[in-house]
């Protein structure tokens, strides 16, 4: 009998136990703070999602070349003749772009040849190559040596952009980590809001200030946070040090920064940044339900809206202020179209770039026109062709000899340099020296 009560006593203790740490698990799965905490990641994930950012679709691996040409064609109308930009718009319509490039990410190394056609003449020609970590630029009609600039590996960017991906993610894990460990209970607000449960986070000066500054310290505290951050942790530490010796000392008005999610039926629908500042209300709010959609508002107007839409691969960005429409911006593989109309003046700009792949020849145009008084006026376009082969980047005929530090420049070449550019410049403006 005794052994009985015994065992019943450690399974009432156990069911006890079990009880207790399930509300605990229960508490800081779901509590407001907690809820408030883990949206941050939720945010994160839905903007990603909206904006169809893909981290695995960075191709670092290029070998290919190309040759092209770009031309321009500006309105005539839209030059001055009294301050001589009708001449220039005239010059920029007679110019000609060719190029031709050649990149090997492999072995780190590309080539660029530009030149600039005025009238059937080069005005100017540029040419660019990069090795490792040391680029050479030769600028034709300027200067007649390859201007060499030491420590210049711009590759590393693109063999570290996975890299920096990771690491901005790492900090962000960190940072939210932090601000859970800082904030409190008393820093939760709970309100019910047009049918939704809107649990907000409420950070006045002093405790933004003091928040900030545990943050910093956390990060500090962190081997790889700090090996990522490097001098930046300094200067966010700066930062929040100047921060925390001002608030004494600064005029108290009553400024908050509120952070708010609603919720229906536990779902998040809208994420919400706020600032306030005695009177004034000023916030931006994504929303992520049936409909996805950016807000800006100014205390209850909603000075921008933009409602995103995904249709057939295209997404359509319709604009309204005020409950207006002000226009659209429309995304596919070849197409982005901006038409932008203040219906009460008749007023409006229209932008479309198209691009169109034959073969290896890529054809991109730029069109932009303006609406006034009811008629569409073409301001600019530019036409840009070219032709790329994949696989292959030949540098063979590449002599970069004749070069010179730009460190060593001396003071006579500097000049030289300075007065052809001038005279490029000169001629391309008209003007006879």
């Amino acid at each position: 009998m005794k052994k009985k009560k015994i065992i019943v006593t450690i399974v009432i203790i156990v069911a006890v136990a079990l009880l207790v740490a399930g509300g605990v698990l229960l508490y800081q799965n779901y509590s407001n703070k907690n809820r408030i905490v883990t949206s941050f990641n939720e945010l994160k994930d839905a903007l990603v999602d909206t904006f169809n950012l893909n981290e695995e679709s960075v191709d670092t691996s290029i070998k290919q070349t190309a040759t092209g040409n770009t031309t321009f064609n500006i309105n005539p109308m839209l030059g001055n003749s009294e301050d001589g930009s009708d001449i220039m718009i005239n010059s920029l319509n007679n110019t000609t772009f060719n190029y031709e490039y050649a990149i090997d990410t492999e072995s780190k190394r590309m080539y660029m040849d530009g030149s600039f056609i005025l009238n059937m003449q080069e005005l100017m020609g540029i040419n660019f190559y990069q090795t490792e970590d040391i680029s050479y630029i030769l600028l034709r009609n300027i200067f007649d040596k390859y201007i060499t600039i030491e420590n210049s590996d711009i590759f590393s960017y693109l063999e570290e952009s996975k890299k920096a991906t990771e690491d901005i993610n790492y900090i962000y894990d960190k940072i939210i980590e932090s601000l859970g460990n800082n904030i409190t209970d008393d820093d939760i607000k709970v309100a019910n809001q047009d049918g939704k449960k809107k649990i907000s986070l409420e950070l006045n000066e002093e405790r933004l200030n003091e928040i900030s500054k545990n943050i910093v310290d956390d990060l500090k505290k962190d081997k790889k946070a700090k090996e990522i951050l490097g001098e930046g942790l300094d200067n966010l530490e700066t930062t929040s040090s100047t921060l925390e010796s001002n608030k004494n000392t600064t005029t108290t008005n009553n400024a908050s920064l509120n952070y708010s999610i609603f919720l229906e039926k536990n779902e998040i629908v809208t994420y919400e940044f706020a600032i306030k500042d005695n009177n004034e209300n000023y916030s931006i709010e994504f929303n992520n339900g049936n409909e996805k959609s950016f807000v800006i508002k100014e205390g209850n107007t909603e000075s921008l809206k933009a409602v995103i839409e995904e249709s057939n691969d295209t997404t359509t960005i319709n604009l309204s202020s005020n409950n207006t429409s002000i226009g659209s911006i429309t995304i596919n593989e070849n197409n982005i179209g901006i038409n932008i109309v203040d219906e009460a003046t008749g007023t409006g700009i229209n932008a479309n770039i198209t691009s169109a792949t034959e073969n290896n020849i890529i054809t991109t145009n730029v069109n932009i026109s303006m609406l006034t008084s009811g008629t569409n006026i073409d301001i600019i376009k530019v036409t840009d062709t070219k032709t790329i082969t994949e696989g292959v980047a030949d540098f063979t005929n590449i002599n970069t000899t004749n070069n010179v530090n730009i460190n060593n420049l001396t003071e006579e070449e500097l000049t030289m340099i300075e007065t052809n550019l001038m005279t490029v410049l000169y001629n391309f403006m008209g003007i006879t020296i």
